[in-house]
């Protein structure tokens, strides 16, 4: 396990998007508990930012012990999760950005820590914790693909199931969620910050995938651990269109293939972002549109690289398919030569019985004429038989006769 770096934690900026909403059977909105846990830090980190909108509920959030606290309005319009935290990002002043939902309450003050020391290693982008429902089920320690959906791993499960599982070391994963997410605030800026094309949902994993195409990983650290009270303040609906637009970004599995580093890209982290210059009122719609526009450049990166997988894998699949045609084309010339061999030694059987049936008919005809000729025989035979008994059969007529053979005396 990484040893946390206070330092690191004390560099952090926490931007929390909020609409004030009142916790169940509580006084206090989940806001304003959220504060109260995350003065256990200690060290204190930089700054604790809270993205509003004109949804928000009740008197915006007073300074909390301990936190140096400030409230942005994010502009009018509906809700909405990515441009709140974008707003946030722009406004830190720390290093590391820390994403937080305001329905997250802290134990202990060391989990930011844990966090904040993942991202020494140059390679690491993105940093996740341990979320634990109210009655201490996992709800998230990292996400993963199932089938053509990321959900989170371990989800519903104990953390002793999770350990044997292999849940309970820090790991990379596809993506971790953005109640809870931790990264530099350079490398948020450099991929284009929050999606406004995922405004509620896959905005977070979407984010995670761009963070992995450029080449950093993404880590889960399940030792700092927080309970998250889930969508307490809206629905869990994850609507159609959204699904839509994460699969033609990135495509589904099982055509998604690996998201290598773009090793073609010119990331200089140091320098400020050209709108950090601008001085006047378009300043801050100019560093939300260079956001938005590095976000849609590296959106059709990736699409490009999917439709060129996707090519590459229909070309395979014509390929497979052309050598299926002519294995089957090979498989038909040798049935029909088979269907030729059986038709020839059918027809060398059909001359066989051909000439058998001649030899039998010549065999019969031959019959024929013997039994004819035994039957003449056998009538000349006949006719022998009774020439030679009719004298003797006279014979004995005359001598059966009473008188005949005297008369034939005189």
């Amino acid at each position: 396990m990484v040893d946390s770096q206070p330092l690191s934690q004390a560099n952090t900026s926490i931007v929390i998007p909020s609409a004030g909403h009142l916790q169940s059977d509580a006084d206090a909105s989940m806001l304003q508990r959220c504060l109260a846990t995350l003065s256990l830090l200690d060290p204190a980190p930089a700054e604790v930012i809270v993205v509003v909108g004109d949804e928000f509920q009740g008197e915006p959030p007073q300074q909390t012990a301990g936190l140096h606290l400030r409230v942005v309005h994010r502009g009018p319009g509906p809700f909405d999760f990515s441009r709140a935290v974008n707003c946030g990002v722009l406004a830190s002043r720390g290093e590391l950005v820390l994403m937080l939902n305001d329905d997250i309450e802290a134990e202990t003050g060391d989990w930011l820590g844990k966090m904040a020391a993942h991202l020494s290693d140059p390679s690491i982008g993105a940093v996740g914790a341990a979320l634990l429902y109210p009655d201490r089920s996992i709800q998230h320690i990292g996400m993963e693909f199932d089938g053509a959906h990321p959900i989170h791993s371990f989800r519903g499960c104990q953390q002793s199931e999770a350990a044997a599982g292999g849940g309970d070391g820090a790991r990379d994963v596809i993506g971790v969620t953005g109640a809870c997410f931790l990264a530099r605030r350079r490398d948020l800026l450099a991929v284009g910050g929050m999606s406004l094309e995922f405004p509620a949902s896959y905005g977070d994993v979407d984010l995670c995938l761009r963070l992995i195409r450029s080449g950093l990983r993404v880590v889960v650290e399940p030792a700092a651990t927080l309970i998250h009270h889930e969508s307490a303040s809206r629905e869990p609906v994850i609507e159609s269109w959204e699904w839509e637009r994460f699969v033609a970004r990135w495509g589904e599995p099982p055509h998604r293939g690996p998201l290598p580093a773009n090793s073609e890209s010119d990331r200089n982290y140091d320098s400020a972002m050209t709108a950090d210059q601008v001085d006047g009122e378009d300043r801050d719609q100019l560093r939300h549109e260079l956001l938005n526009q590095r976000d849609r450049a590296l959106g059709a990166e990736a699409r490009n690289q999917f439709l060129t997988n996707r090519i590459a894998h229909q070309d395979d699949q014509i390929a497979e398919l052309e050598g299926r045609v002519a294995e089957r084309d090979t498989r038909i010339e040798e049935w029909k030569n088979r269907v030729a061999e059986r038709d020839t030694r059918i027809g060398e059987r059909d001359a066989r019985i051909a000439e058998r049936d001649l030899r039998m008919a010549e065999k019969d005809a031959s019959a024929d004429e013997k039994d004819a000729r035994i039957a003449e025989l056998e009538a000349e035979n006949l006719r022998l038989h009774e020439d030679l008994a009719r004298p003797a059969i006279i014979r004995l007529a005359r001598r059966l006769v009473p008188g005949s053979g005297r008369h034939e005396r005189a």
